[in-house]
């Protein structure tokens, strides 16, 4: 099942659950345990299949089985439950209406939370939910280079700490990295990325080689690494697209001879909320 359609699956898959009991116990005149296990055996015998084949992660799966589960035994616990007609016409006792109520917020966040940690939060979203990024100035921004990388998530743990071994002298060393795209980026649009290389003394950083790492927060296997030649004295770059809109993580490498510089951003693609 697609991650971003979750909480559309996981309403169809509860819904079909709750008719086929219906089916059994009303139409078919099951009892209510029989009528649990056999909505239960059929609406998997339907999933299964179809999670293996369109397989998304196991915390995908794991959530649709539980609320699948769900869906298929509690009515049958619910109508076992009853309170006789002769004290209060046969209404549904206060603890199996707990417990719907519970799942039902249950879901709701789940399906929120890993369709977020999967996709990513959408501008709407964004917009609706955070607060407004805060600005250095009125310039709508779409790149940032806040200093020297000190840690990197999707690196190996000894590539890590060969590099914190380095961060003393790249802090001496003073180098610095300004702009970033010369206009904003739009999803699969190729846009002028460019940075500016300067030394502690304000003088261009020549002959560099550079590569820019683009990291999607969401989905490792979106990312993009490319090599940036030098179009001018410490000037390098080349027209990009990204595929995705949204934040990216950048980390750009620069080696001139021996010294090795390496710092991190964060940009934004598509209208920024």
């Amino acid at each position: 099942m697609e991650n971003q359609n979750i909480a559309f699956t996981l309403g169809v898959g509860v819904l079909a659950s709750l008719a086929l009991f219906v089916l059994f116990y009303k139409v078919l005149k099951r009892p209510g345990k029989l009528a649990s296990l056999l909505t239960f055996l059929v609406v998997l015998a339907v999933y299964v299949p179809l999670a293996v084949l369109y397989w998304a992660s196991l915390d995908v799966f794991a959530i649709h089985f539980a609320f699948f589960t769900m869906a298929a035994v509690l009515p049958g616990i619910i109508v076992g439950n009853r309170r006789g007609s002769d004290t209060d016409g046969g209404r549904l006792h206060w603890g199996p209406g707990i417990i719907i109520g519970f799942f039902m917020i249950l879901v709701i966040v789940d399906s929120t939370i890993i369709t977020l940690a999967n996709s990513g939060a959408s501008a709407d979203f964004i917009r609706k939910f955070l607060p407004e990024p805060r600005r250095k100035s009125a310039q709508n921004v779409t790149s940032a280079f806040p200093g020297t990388v000190s840690n990197d998530y999707q690196k190996k743990y000894d590539l890590y700490n060969n590099y914190i071994g380095q961060l003393k002298t790249q802090q001496e060393r003073g180098w610095q990295v300004a702009d970033g795209w010369l206009e904003k980026p739009q999803p699969n649009k190729v846009s002028m990325f460019r940075i500016h290389v300067t030394d502690k003394a304000g003088q261009a950083v020549t002959s560099g080689n550079v590569q820019v790492s683009f990291l999607r927060p969401s989905n490792k296997a979106m990312d993009i690494t490319l090599d940036l030649p030098e179009a001018a004295p410490g000037f390098y770059g080349q027209p990009i697209a990204l595929p995705a809109p949204g934040a990216w993580n950048m980390v750009m490498t620069i080696r001139r001879g021996d010294e090795v510089h390496e710092v991190k951003g964060e940009t934004w693609v598509g209208d920024q909320p």
